[in-house]
């Protein structure tokens, strides 16, 4: 097998893995994909931003994010108010929505599609921004169910996310920020939904 023709099989099965990401990310163990996709090639973890290595400009990138796409989040909220149904803030809301979905989606897409199919070596190049576009609507695309329940404006500040922290993980290489970052907006997207509900 040549270079080129195994760099395409690699690249077709990282796709394969992104997709079956993408479909299902409801599914746990899926997770596990990326992680054994990496360990597969012989590559180190942080391919896809598991690493001490820029930490806290992770980090600071991802809060600043975080609270960016919270102010984008406010307006919808008010826009909705009352017309949204409000989840009781229970112990099973709060880890899937504060912890697992944070983790789960920023794993799948800033870690492992932009992770895998950027170029390192141009963080902000034009291929690595249309990637950043490209993840952005398909995370867009997962939350569909905005759309069903006649909250479609939702998909302004799930949008913003998705491309705010493709460009936190561009710039860093790091996911934690972006884990950081989302845990953010769905913990504060919460508070305000409780509290007006109270």
């Amino acid at each position: 097998m040549t270079a080129g023709s195994e760099g395409r099989t690699r690249s077709v099965l990282a796709l394969l893995v992104f997709i079956a990401l993408w479909l299902n990310g409801t599914f746990y163990p899926l997770i596990l994909l990326p992680l054994l996709f990496i360990k597969l090639r012989g590559e180190r973890l942080s391919r896809i931003g598991l690493t001490a290595d820029r930490l806290g400009l992770s980090l600071a990138l991802g809060v600043g994010a975080g609270l960016l796409v919270e102010a984008a989040f406010y307006p919808v909220f008010l826009h909705y108010l009352g017309r949204r149904p409000v989840a009781p803030l229970g112990i099973g809301v709060i880890l899937i929505d504060v912890i697992w979905s944070p983790l789960y989606e920023e794993v799948s897409y800033r870690g492992f599609f932009l992770g895998v199919f950027a170029r390192r070596d141009r963080p902000l190049s034009r291929f690595n921004l249309a990637l950043n576009l490209a993840q952005s609507l398909l995370f867009v695309s997962v939350h569909h169910h905005h759309v069903s329940a006649g909250l479609p404006l939702l998909l302004i500040p799930v949008f913003l996310l998705a491309l705010l922290n493709g460009l936190v993980f561009l710039r860093s290489r790091n996911v934690a920020g972006c884990v950081l970052g989302h845990a953010i907006t769905n913990g504060l997207a919460l508070l305000l939904q409780n509290l007006a509900a109270a």
